[in-house]
């Protein structure tokens, strides 16, 4: 029994011996036995890439310092939204204003200035939009109050109402550094302080037709009715030089390019804050002479009625005789008068002719006659018709003592406008006649106290004492 016994056990043993065997051969992916292991020999061929026999000196590729790679995340350009206005409503927006759309086209003039659009640039986008001209003056007409503080180029806050500007906000810039040489002081009624005032934007501010006057071409600019050379001529200056052209380039009206010109082709006055013309010049110097602060009526009007408006305002004596007879004092070879007579012009008279407005400084000794005036007809010194506020001279030839004085005043204060202009030299045809009712001399009274005092006895003095009293150390 015993035995049996034993054989029993020994059968249960390795029963429980062949268990565990299958168990571990399945728990480790062994094939099971009812799969026959192939007993035939099986030849691996060798990998294309075989490991290369070390050399010595040379590491394996396990040796090798391991390469370390470096990733740069790839940031994407921004994506600027694009600007779409609203339907309705109002928003203000950050703009720069790029002008009237089509300016210089032939339907583009003042006659059509109510159905004008003007381009605003706002977030990289432009936008043609139409501008609200509802505001009116006592007589009802518009008054154009935004377009007269657009400028091209410049940034503003820009209110939109229904897809229709309803609003600009000037963005101030940089202003551009400028010190006038003579410097004025507002609202001082003297003859010196007048003269002085009419200096202070020689030499910095371009001749625009139109300039001074606002954007419809009937009254004043704000820039003429603000104390102080404004900024908006020392940037204009600055950004051109003297391959600037008032209209047409050489002259030439078949080279006409609305698209690079400041002339207004449609009859306003897009470019009117960028410099200054004659009668936009002299109204500037009159209004900083005679108020004290910014936005009181402007005294711009007709350059060839400027000199009776000025006498019709009660400040002086109009006049459309400008010669006198010479006398010994002034017997000078360089008459300007075919007849010996001399120009009957002293310091700080306003004298009107056709088209044209200046401010004299004086008769010399020869009878030539230094002024100070906002021309076209100054040409660049690469043959450009441009110029603008400057002293100049009227006389026969450039041997006369007020070429002489203009020039060594320009070259010595000026610089940079002398670079670019010569001294110019108005013809005595011109600026001494005198054509149809309104064109005349105006001059200052300085005895009643209804015009400007005369303390200096400025009217007394020659040009060459007025300049050296204006620019003295």
């Amino acid at each position: 029994m015993r035995t049996g016994m034993r054989t029993m056990v020994k059968a249960m043993s390795l029963l429980a011996v062949l268990s565990v065997t299958v168990l571990l051969l399945a728990a480790c992916g062994g094939k099971s036995t009812a799969e026959p292991t192939p007993t035939a020999k099986v030849t691996v061929p060798p990998t294309a890439e075989a490991e290369p026999t070390k050399e010595p000196g040379v590491p394996t590729p396990t040796e090798r310092e391991p390469v370390v790679v470096t990733v740069v995340p790839v940031t994407p350009e921004p994506v600027t939204p694009k600007v779409v206005l609203p339907e309705d409503g109002e928003m203000t927006y950050t703009a720069v204003y790029r002008g009237v759309k089509d300016y210089g086209a032939p339907e583009t003039k003042k006659e059509n200035i109510g159905q004008f659009l003007y381009r605003f640039d706002i977030g990289g986008t432009e936008w043609t939009l139409p501008i609200d001209n509802s505001e009116t003056d006592a007589d009802g007409n518009p008054t154009y109050s935004i377009q007269n503080r657009l400028k091209e180029g410049y940034n503003y806050r820009v209110s939109v109402k229904d897809k229709v500007v309803v609003g600009v906000e000037e963005i101030p810039d940089t202003a551009a550094e400028y010190k006038s040489v003579v410097t004025g002081k507002a609202g001082e009624r003297t003859l010196l302080n007048f003269i002085k005032t009419a200096f202070m934007p020689v030499g910095t501010t371009l001749y625009v037709y139109g300039g001074g006057w606002d954007w419809q071409d009937v009254g004043s600019s704000i820039q003429a009715r603000t104390i102080g050379v404004s900024g908006d001529w020392v940037r204009f200056f600055n950004e051109q030089d003297e391959n600037y052209t008032f209209r047409d380039r050489d002259d030439n009206k078949e080279l006409r390019d609305p698209t690079t010109s400041y002339y207004p082709f449609g009859e306003y006055n897009e470019y009117y804050y960028a410099g200054l013309d004659c009668s936009g010049y002299v109204g500037w110097t009159i209004y900083n002479t005679m108020e004290t602060a910014d936005g009181a009526e402007g005294y711009v009007c007709s350059s060839t009625k400027m000199a009776g408006k000025m006498a019709d305002r009660g400040w002086g004596h109009f006049t459309q005789e400008l010669m006198k007879p010479a006398d010994d004092a002034s017997a000078g070879a360089n008459k300007i008068s075919a007849d010996g007579r001399i120009p009957d012009l002293k310091p700080g008279d306003v004298v009107s002719i056709k088209g044209h407005v200046w401010i004299s400084l004086g008769t010399c000794d020869d009878g030539s006659v230094v002024i100070v005036h906002s021309t076209n007809g100054h040409v660049s010194r690469t043959g450009q018709p441009g110029g603008g506020v400057a002293i100049g001279a009227i006389g026969l030839s450039e041997d006369c003592e007020a070429y002489r004085l203009a020039d060594e005043y320009m070259s010595k204060y000026y610089g940079e406008w002398y670079r670019r202009y010569d001294t110019h030299l108005c013809s005595p045809d011109t600026y001494m006649k005198i054509e149809g009712e309104v064109a005349g001399r105006f001059r200052w009274d300085t005895e009643s106290g209804k015009g400007l005092t005369d303390e200096e006895h400025v009217q007394d003095m020659t040009p060459s004492e007025v300049l050296k009293m204006c620019f003295k150390p």
